[in-house]
């Protein structure tokens, strides 16, 4: 089982610009400008935990600590798998790296991305033994544009709601964030 995923880096530019998320927010001036682009940044990771679906292209390096008993790894980030590379710590505790098609193979089952083991090497005890890292990209431009809307959301919830203390009613993020993000949400088992 995965202990943690730590995205890297995501390349290309943001799905929102900086110009797109000011005239959403309807603000004319440059003094936001930082925050906003923070903003946007947020929200794109936001969104990426709460569906497991990239809204750009982004590589991520996903740790385990031991071979499943059943040989398959199964990614927690679903979409255009750009590249994907696996190291592991062997019994003498020296990484090494795994050959696609000789020591494991990409399947797809049921729409999720998996990582099959055809080799199983002698693996060292030891915490993130384990390290699968790939890039990946959005499906569609379908998923984009509607993961984009609940980005805008977010960007607008928290520019309007920058402090923890309101002394206004305090609401719940609006039911159409979680309406749109609970249909690419991509369920692990």
């Amino acid at each position: 089982m995965a202990q943690q995923a730590n995205i890297s880096v995501y390349t290309g530019t943001e799905v929102i610009s900086l110009d797109e998320a000011k005239d959403y927010l309807r603000v004319d001036h440059t003094e936001d400008n930082d925050y906003i682009t923070e903003l946007i940044k947020i929200a794109r990771m936001q969104v990426l935990k709460d569906t497991n679906t990239p809204v750009v292209e982004t590589t991520i390096i996903e740790y385990f600590d031991k071979w499943p008993t059943d040989n398959i790894i199964q990614l927690n980030y679903d979409g255009i798998f750009v590249g994907v590379f696996l190291s592991y710590y062997n019994s003498a505790n020296v990484v090494q790296l795994m050959i696609e098609n000789t020591d494991w193979r990409k399947i797809d089952y049921m729409g999720l991305p998996k990582i099959q083991m055809i080799n199983t090497p002698s693996l060292f005890d030891r915490p993130n033994a384990i390290a699968v890292t790939y890039s990946v990209k959005p499906n569609n431009d379908d998923t984009t544009r509607t993961l984009k809307i609940a980005m805008y959301m977010l960007i607008q919830h928290y520019y309007d709601n920058r402090s923890p203390v309101s002394y206004l009613k305090v609401d719940e993020m609006p039911l159409a964030y979680k309406h749109i993000i609970t249909q690419y949400k991509n369920y692990i088992w």
